[in-house]
Protein backbone atom coordinates (compact mmCIF):
# COMPACT_ATOMS: atom_id res chain seq x y z
CA UNK A 1 0.00 0.00 0.00
CA UNK A 2 2.97 2.33 0.41
CA UNK A 3 3.29 2.55 -3.38
CA UNK A 4 -0.42 3.38 -3.63
CA UNK A 5 -0.13 6.19 -1.08
CA UNK A 6 2.89 7.52 -2.97
CA UNK A 7 0.83 7.54 -6.18
CA UNK A 8 -1.91 9.50 -4.40
CA UNK A 9 0.68 12.00 -3.18
CA UNK A 10 2.13 12.50 -6.67
CA UNK A 11 -1.37 12.68 -8.20
CA UNK A 12 -2.19 15.45 -5.73
CA UNK A 13 1.04 17.27 -6.58
CA UNK A 14 0.33 16.95 -10.30
CA UNK A 15 -3.25 18.22 -10.00
CA UNK A 16 -2.15 21.23 -7.95
CA UNK A 17 0.66 22.01 -10.41
CA UNK A 18 -1.71 21.75 -13.37
CA UNK A 19 -4.21 24.07 -11.68
CA UNK A 20 -1.49 26.63 -10.97
CA UNK A 21 -0.58 26.69 -14.67
CA UNK A 22 -4.06 26.51 -16.20
CA UNK A 23 -5.95 28.77 -13.81
CA UNK A 24 -5.92 32.31 -15.17
CA UNK A 25 -8.98 33.84 -13.51
CA UNK A 26 -8.93 32.88 -9.85
CA UNK A 27 -5.91 34.30 -8.08
CA UNK A 28 -4.95 36.27 -5.00
CA UNK A 29 -2.20 38.72 -4.12
CA UNK A 30 0.32 37.51 -1.56
CA UNK A 31 0.26 40.66 0.57
CA UNK A 32 2.93 39.35 2.94
CA UNK A 33 5.67 39.50 0.29
CA UNK A 34 7.56 42.61 -0.77
CA UNK A 35 7.05 41.66 -4.43
CA UNK A 36 3.27 41.20 -3.94
CA UNK A 37 3.06 38.25 -6.39
CA UNK A 38 -0.17 36.96 -7.91
CA UNK A 39 -0.86 33.42 -6.69
CA UNK A 40 -3.29 30.87 -8.13
CA UNK A 41 -6.15 30.45 -5.67
CA UNK A 42 -8.93 27.99 -4.84
CA UNK A 43 -6.54 25.11 -5.47
CA UNK A 44 -8.42 22.97 -2.98
CA UNK A 45 -11.06 22.12 -5.55
CA UNK A 46 -8.62 19.99 -7.59
CA UNK A 47 -7.79 17.87 -4.55
CA UNK A 48 -11.11 16.17 -5.21
CA UNK A 49 -9.50 14.45 -8.21
CA UNK A 50 -6.96 12.32 -6.27
CA UNK A 51 -9.55 11.78 -3.53
CA UNK A 52 -12.10 10.29 -5.93
CA UNK A 53 -9.43 8.28 -7.75
CA UNK A 54 -8.45 6.73 -4.41
CA UNK A 55 -12.09 6.05 -3.52
CA UNK A 56 -12.61 4.43 -6.93
CA UNK A 57 -9.62 2.17 -6.29
CA UNK A 58 -10.94 1.15 -2.87
CA UNK A 59 -14.35 0.40 -4.39
CA UNK A 60 -12.78 -1.98 -6.92
CA UNK A 61 -11.24 -3.90 -4.02
CA UNK A 62 -14.38 -4.08 -1.88
CA UNK A 63 -17.54 -2.05 -2.35
CA UNK A 64 -18.14 0.32 0.57
CA UNK A 65 -21.01 2.80 0.35
CA UNK A 66 -19.54 4.72 3.29
CA UNK A 67 -16.57 5.79 1.16
CA UNK A 68 -18.89 7.14 -1.52
CA UNK A 69 -20.93 9.05 1.08
CA UNK A 70 -17.68 10.46 2.43
CA UNK A 71 -16.57 11.57 -1.03
CA UNK A 72 -19.90 13.25 -1.74
CA UNK A 73 -19.87 15.11 1.59
CA UNK A 74 -16.31 16.36 1.11
CA UNK A 75 -17.10 17.35 -2.50
CA UNK A 76 -20.09 19.38 -1.31
CA UNK A 77 -17.96 21.27 1.20
CA UNK A 78 -15.26 21.91 -1.41
CA UNK A 79 -17.84 23.21 -3.90
CA UNK A 80 -19.34 25.52 -1.27
CA UNK A 81 -15.88 26.90 -0.64
CA UNK A 82 -15.20 27.19 -4.37
CA UNK A 83 -18.35 29.26 -4.88
CA UNK A 84 -17.15 31.58 -2.14
CA UNK A 85 -13.64 31.74 -3.64
CA UNK A 86 -14.99 32.80 -7.03
CA UNK A 87 -17.46 35.42 -5.82
CA UNK A 88 -15.22 38.27 -7.03
CA UNK A 89 -13.85 36.48 -10.09
CA UNK A 90 -17.03 35.71 -12.04
CA UNK A 91 -19.99 37.85 -13.02
CA UNK A 92 -22.11 36.55 -10.21
CA UNK A 93 -23.29 37.93 -6.90
CA UNK A 94 -21.32 37.02 -3.81
CA UNK A 95 -22.75 34.12 -1.86
CA UNK A 96 -24.50 35.59 1.21
CA UNK A 97 -23.04 34.41 4.50
CA UNK A 98 -26.41 32.99 5.54
CA UNK A 99 -26.67 30.96 2.33
CA UNK A 100 -23.21 29.48 2.82
CA UNK A 101 -23.99 28.62 6.45
CA UNK A 102 -27.29 27.01 5.42
CA UNK A 103 -25.60 24.87 2.77
CA UNK A 104 -22.95 23.72 5.24
CA UNK A 105 -25.65 22.93 7.80
CA UNK A 106 -27.66 20.85 5.32
CA UNK A 107 -24.65 18.81 4.17
CA UNK A 108 -23.53 18.28 7.77
CA UNK A 109 -27.00 17.17 8.88
CA UNK A 110 -27.35 14.68 6.01
CA UNK A 111 -23.97 13.09 6.74
CA UNK A 112 -24.69 13.04 10.47
CA UNK A 113 -28.08 11.41 9.84
CA UNK A 114 -26.38 8.61 7.90
CA UNK A 115 -23.71 7.81 10.49
CA UNK A 116 -25.08 8.95 13.87
CA UNK A 117 -25.38 6.03 16.34
CA UNK A 118 -28.82 7.34 17.36
CA UNK A 119 -31.22 10.11 16.40
CA UNK A 120 -30.16 12.11 19.47
CA UNK A 121 -26.66 12.47 18.11
CA UNK A 122 -27.57 13.86 14.67
CA UNK A 123 -27.43 17.54 15.61
CA UNK A 124 -24.30 17.29 17.82
CA UNK A 125 -22.47 15.37 15.07
CA UNK A 126 -23.59 17.89 12.44
CA UNK A 127 -22.20 20.67 14.64
CA UNK A 128 -18.99 18.66 15.00
CA UNK A 129 -18.58 18.44 11.21
CA UNK A 130 -19.38 22.11 10.60
CA UNK A 131 -17.18 23.13 13.53
CA UNK A 132 -14.08 21.27 12.39
CA UNK A 133 -14.52 22.55 8.83
CA UNK A 134 -14.85 26.10 10.16
CA UNK A 135 -11.82 25.77 12.44
CA UNK A 136 -9.73 24.64 9.48
CA UNK A 137 -11.10 27.60 7.54
CA UNK A 138 -10.15 30.21 10.16
CA UNK A 139 -6.77 28.74 11.19
CA UNK A 140 -5.01 30.12 8.12
CA UNK A 141 -3.50 33.24 6.62
CA UNK A 142 0.19 32.55 5.89
CA UNK A 143 2.01 30.28 3.43
CA UNK A 144 1.71 26.68 4.58
CA UNK A 145 -0.14 27.52 7.80
CA UNK A 146 -3.40 25.75 7.03
CA UNK A 147 -1.93 23.00 4.85
CA UNK A 148 0.76 22.09 7.36
CA UNK A 149 -1.54 22.10 10.37
CA UNK A 150 -4.11 20.12 8.39
CA UNK A 151 -1.49 17.51 7.50
CA UNK A 152 -0.38 17.18 11.12
CA UNK A 153 -3.94 16.67 12.34
CA UNK A 154 -4.66 14.23 9.49
CA UNK A 155 -1.68 12.14 10.64
CA UNK A 156 -2.94 12.27 14.23
CA UNK A 157 -6.38 11.15 13.07
CA UNK A 158 -4.76 8.30 11.11
CA UNK A 159 -3.15 7.15 14.36
CA UNK A 160 -6.55 7.31 16.07
CA UNK A 161 -8.11 5.25 13.27
CA UNK A 162 -5.36 2.62 13.08
CA UNK A 163 -6.97 -0.79 12.76
CA UNK A 164 -10.32 0.59 11.64
CA UNK A 165 -11.96 0.28 8.22
CA UNK A 166 -11.16 3.94 7.56
CA UNK A 167 -7.45 3.91 8.32
CA UNK A 168 -6.38 3.60 4.68
CA UNK A 169 -8.69 6.45 3.67
CA UNK A 170 -7.17 8.62 6.40
CA UNK A 171 -3.67 7.97 5.02
CA UNK A 172 -4.97 8.90 1.57
CA UNK A 173 -6.21 12.22 2.96
CA UNK A 174 -2.83 12.90 4.56
CA UNK A 175 -1.07 12.10 1.26
CA UNK A 176 -3.39 14.45 -0.64
CA UNK A 177 -2.78 17.29 1.82
CA UNK A 178 0.98 16.70 1.63
CA UNK A 179 0.82 16.87 -2.16
CA UNK A 180 -0.87 20.26 -1.87
CA UNK A 181 1.57 21.43 0.80
CA UNK A 182 4.47 20.73 -1.57
CA UNK A 183 3.30 23.79 -3.56
CA UNK A 184 1.87 25.81 -0.66
CA UNK A 185 4.81 26.01 1.75
CA UNK A 186 6.85 29.22 1.77
CA UNK A 187 7.10 30.78 -0.74
CA UNK A 188 3.68 29.57 -1.82
CA UNK A 189 2.97 28.90 -5.48
CA UNK A 190 -0.72 28.27 -4.80
CA UNK A 191 -3.36 29.20 -2.24
CA UNK A 192 -5.90 26.67 -0.99
CA UNK A 193 -8.85 29.05 -0.83
CA UNK A 194 -12.02 28.23 1.07
CA UNK A 195 -12.43 25.18 -1.18
CA UNK A 196 -9.25 23.74 0.31
CA UNK A 197 -9.82 24.66 3.95
CA UNK A 198 -13.38 23.33 3.93
CA UNK A 199 -12.33 20.18 2.06
CA UNK A 200 -9.62 19.34 4.58
CA UNK A 201 -11.69 20.22 7.63
CA UNK A 202 -14.78 18.32 6.51
CA UNK A 203 -12.69 15.30 5.44
CA UNK A 204 -11.02 15.05 8.86
CA UNK A 205 -14.41 15.35 10.57
CA UNK A 206 -16.00 12.85 8.18
CA UNK A 207 -13.39 10.18 8.90
CA UNK A 208 -14.04 10.48 12.62
CA UNK A 209 -17.82 10.48 12.21
CA UNK A 210 -17.81 7.35 10.04
CA UNK A 211 -15.99 5.51 12.80
CA UNK A 212 -19.17 6.03 14.87
CA UNK A 213 -17.32 6.54 18.15
CA UNK A 214 -18.58 9.49 20.17
CA UNK A 215 -15.60 9.12 22.51
CA UNK A 216 -13.18 9.36 19.58
CA UNK A 217 -14.93 12.44 18.21
CA UNK A 218 -14.80 14.08 21.63
CA UNK A 219 -11.11 13.22 22.00
CA UNK A 220 -10.32 14.63 18.56
CA UNK A 221 -11.47 18.07 19.70
CA UNK A 222 -8.34 18.21 21.85
CA UNK A 223 -6.30 18.25 18.64
CA UNK A 224 -7.96 21.58 17.83
CA UNK A 225 -6.96 23.45 20.98
CA UNK A 226 -4.65 25.80 18.97
CA UNK A 227 -7.59 26.53 16.63
CA UNK A 228 -9.88 27.24 19.60
CA UNK A 229 -7.30 29.59 21.12
CA UNK A 230 -6.86 31.33 17.76
CA UNK A 231 -10.56 31.97 17.13
CA UNK A 232 -12.26 32.28 20.52
CA UNK A 233 -9.48 33.61 22.76
CA UNK A 234 -7.60 35.79 20.28
CA UNK A 235 -9.71 36.85 17.30
CA UNK A 236 -13.07 37.15 19.04
CA UNK A 237 -11.71 38.70 22.24
CA UNK A 238 -9.41 41.24 20.59
CA UNK A 239 -11.18 41.83 17.27
CA UNK A 240 -14.82 40.79 17.58
CA UNK A 241 -15.95 43.32 14.94
CA UNK A 242 -13.62 41.85 12.30
CA UNK A 243 -12.49 38.33 13.31
CA UNK A 244 -11.85 37.47 9.64
CA UNK A 245 -9.37 40.38 9.50
CA UNK A 246 -10.63 41.68 6.17
CA UNK A 247 -10.94 45.38 7.03
CA UNK A 248 -7.20 45.88 7.51
CA UNK A 249 -4.08 43.96 6.58
CA UNK A 250 -3.56 41.50 9.41
CA UNK A 251 0.25 41.83 9.44
CA UNK A 252 2.69 44.69 8.93
CA UNK A 253 5.28 43.90 6.27
CA UNK A 254 8.64 45.42 7.19
CA UNK A 255 11.30 46.44 4.67
CA UNK A 256 13.37 43.49 5.88
CA UNK A 257 10.62 41.14 4.70
CA UNK A 258 9.70 40.22 8.27
CA UNK A 259 6.16 40.43 9.60
CA UNK A 260 5.14 42.49 12.62
CA UNK A 261 1.94 43.36 14.44
CA UNK A 262 0.41 46.44 12.77
CA UNK A 263 -0.50 49.61 14.63
CA UNK A 264 -4.22 50.27 15.03
CA UNK A 265 -5.87 53.71 15.24
CA UNK A 266 -7.30 53.06 18.71
CA UNK A 267 -4.01 51.68 20.01
CA UNK A 268 -5.49 48.27 20.83
CA UNK A 269 -3.93 45.10 19.48
CA UNK A 270 -5.90 42.69 17.29
CA UNK A 271 -4.43 39.24 17.73
CA UNK A 272 -4.53 35.87 16.04
CA UNK A 273 -2.26 32.87 16.55
CA UNK A 274 0.41 34.17 14.17
CA UNK A 275 0.43 37.60 15.83
CA UNK A 276 0.69 35.89 19.21
CA UNK A 277 3.87 34.22 17.94
CA UNK A 278 5.15 37.63 16.81
CA UNK A 279 4.25 39.12 20.19
CA UNK A 280 6.34 36.45 21.93
CA UNK A 281 9.36 36.35 19.60
CA UNK A 282 9.24 39.74 17.89
CA UNK A 283 9.08 40.34 14.10
CA UNK A 284 9.77 37.14 12.17
CA UNK A 285 9.87 35.94 8.61
CA UNK A 286 6.69 34.31 7.40
CA UNK A 287 8.15 30.80 7.26
CA UNK A 288 9.46 31.15 10.82
CA UNK A 289 6.01 32.05 12.15
CA UNK A 290 4.44 29.10 10.34
CA UNK A 291 7.14 26.74 11.59
CA UNK A 292 6.37 27.75 15.19
CA UNK A 293 2.65 27.17 14.55
CA UNK A 294 3.37 23.72 13.08
CA UNK A 295 5.46 22.84 16.13
CA UNK A 296 2.67 23.95 18.48
CA UNK A 297 0.03 21.94 16.57
CA UNK A 298 2.28 18.85 16.46
CA UNK A 299 3.23 19.17 20.14
CA UNK A 300 -0.42 19.52 21.13
CA UNK A 301 -1.42 16.45 19.10
CA UNK A 302 1.54 14.44 20.36
CA UNK A 303 0.80 15.37 23.97
CA UNK A 304 -2.81 14.18 23.88
CA UNK A 305 -1.97 11.02 21.96
CA UNK A 306 0.75 10.26 24.50
CA UNK A 307 -1.20 10.95 27.71
CA UNK A 308 -4.12 8.91 26.39
CA UNK A 309 -1.83 5.93 25.85
CA UNK A 310 -2.44 5.83 22.09
CA UNK A 311 1.24 6.53 21.36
Amino acid sequence: MIAFYALVFFASMLCVFAWSKLNRRIFGIDINKLSQPKISESTGIVLLIPLWLAIAYFETQAFNIDFIAFGLMVSAFALIGFLDDTKHKWKTKAMPWASRALMIAIVSLIFAWIFAPSIWWIIPIALFIAGLASFQNTFAGLNGWQGGSGFIIAIAVSILLAGSAFFQLSIVLAAIILGFLAWNYYPARVFEGDSGTLLIGSAIAGLLVMNASIELMAFSLLLYIPHVVDFFFLKLLTNKKDPSQQKQRPYKLLKSGKLAIPEYPDGRERLDFAKLVIKVFGPLREWQIVLVIWIVVAANAGFWLKVSGIL
